[in-house]
């Protein structure tokens, strides 16, 4: 089963007897690799709470608030107008392809971030998984390995007894008694 960290003996060549201030800093065993620093903790927790669908609902209510509140209605006429002028939809300095180009790259960040949370647990179950079955292996190889030990006494066994059977056929037969 699973060694936790203040059970585990680290021995002189682990390779991860380097990262053992982890487990045992002030503030408790980090999850991550750099959570030591005050930075890297925020940094941690805002990327954690960005990679959520509650963070991509807010998010989408506050963009659709803004947009609505800054004038769509006037927007819409004006692309209207500019439409029936011959003037396009979107005049020259592009606004609304900048604002479908910049939600996508949110919303792709965010799915990222979501996605990446996802596959971590996914390789974490699949590592406690991974662990189990090998445990398991070892105890059957274990088994395997004792019946072998076992199979191979009694053939050791019934090896003397058949030596020890040949030689009184031999004394019986032969009517002396000698060693083969």
């Amino acid at each position: 089963m699973a060694i936790t960290a203040p059970e585990q003996q680290q021995p002189e060549g682990d390779p991860l007897r380097h990262h053992l201030h982890y487990q045992h800093s002030k503030r408790g065993g980090s999850p991550y690799a750099g959570g030591s620093s005050f930075m890297e903790r925020i940094s941690e927790a805002v990327a954690s709470g960005m990679g959520t669908v509650a963070f991509l609902i807010v998010s989408s209510a506050l963009i659709l608030g803004w947009v609505l509140s800054n004038h769509v209605i006037t927007f819409l006429g004006n692309s209207w107008t500019g439409l029936l002028n011959g003037k396009g939809f979107d005049p020259a300095p592009f606004i609304l392809l900048n604002l479908v180009f910049s939600a996508v790259a949110f919303y792709t960040g965010a799915l990222v971030i979501i996605a990446q949370k996802a596959q971590t647990r996914t390789d974490k179950a699949n590592e406690v998984a991974g662990a189990a079955h090998r445990e398991e292996l070892a105890q059957y190889q274990t088994d395997l390995l004792q019946k072998n030990t076992d199979l191979t006494e009694q053939i050791h066994n019934l090896t003397e007894k058949m030596t020890d059977l040949t030689e009184q056929v031999h004394a019986a037969t032969c009517g002396r008694s000698s060693t083969i």
